[in-house]
């Protein structure tokens, strides 16, 4: 039997009001008017480049944050401990935002992805995606979040459009069908991590932010 998302984060997590979680009405993402890449000046684009060129040689990372998801009418708050092994192996950890209970925990390793729930029930397949849809009801991006998480393109998705700012670090990013919005950074570099990062998804009617708490190995 799946865990369809109410029955299963409801118990677990904390269901608010959509002011206080998300902090007002919430705007889903939109297409931009015309699939195309946006054109920076110079300067942006080289700081861009080096950028990515920086945060691809550091596949060993982790980070601690808090979680705002919007499904439809439903608003749930939950931690999240990510670790990333290389580009292809990760643990993540779901908790209760105040106890930090476990609420579930997703791995990929050579073998495929596991999903252990905390009524000790394990869920198997090989596309994490897939696996969570099939679970909770909800297609989560955890292949484009890899990298946007850090303020980083998806090489498995074609970039529809990318905004930046005058630092070279990404703004808006339109991929896979995502809005990706950046509106802090840890510091002034152009290597900072992204400390907010929210993910919008119009036709799915789904809301993701995500509030870093701590960075490591990058």
């Amino acid at each position: 039997m799946s865990i369809r998302l109410v029955s299963w984060l409801k118990p677990r997590a904390l269901l608010i009001s959509s002011v206080i979680l998300l902090g007002g009405c919430t705007q889903y993402g939109t297409q931009p008017p015309q699939v195309k890449s946006v054109v920076n000046p110079t300067v942006k684009q080289s700081s861009w480049e080096q950028r990515q060129a920086y945060l691809a040689r550091r596949q060993n990372w982790s980070l601690g944050s808090k979680i705002s998801l919007r499904y439809g009418d439903e608003n749930y708050i939950f931690g999240l401990s990510w670790a990333q092994q290389n580009a292809s192996q990760y643990t993540m950890q779901i908790t209760h935002p105040l106890t930090g209970a476990l609420v579930a925990k997703l791995s990929r390793q050579s073998g495929g992805v596991t999903l252990l729930a905390d009524n000790g029930r394990t869920y198997r397949d090989t596309d994490e995606e897939r696996l969570l849809q099939n679970q909770s009801g909800v297609r989560i991006p955890v292949k484009g979040m890899q990298y946007w998480v850090r303020g980083m393109t998806s090489p498995e998705y074609k970039v529809d459009q990318l905004i930046l700012d005058n630092l070279g670090r990404p703004e808006t990013l339109y991929q896979a069908g995502w809005k990706v919005s950046y509106s802090n950074y840890t510091n002034n570099s152009t290597q900072a991590m992204p400390r907010r990062v929210v993910l919008t998804r119009s036709k799915d009617k789904l809301y993701i932010k995500l509030i870093a708490k701590t960075w490591q190995g990058v």
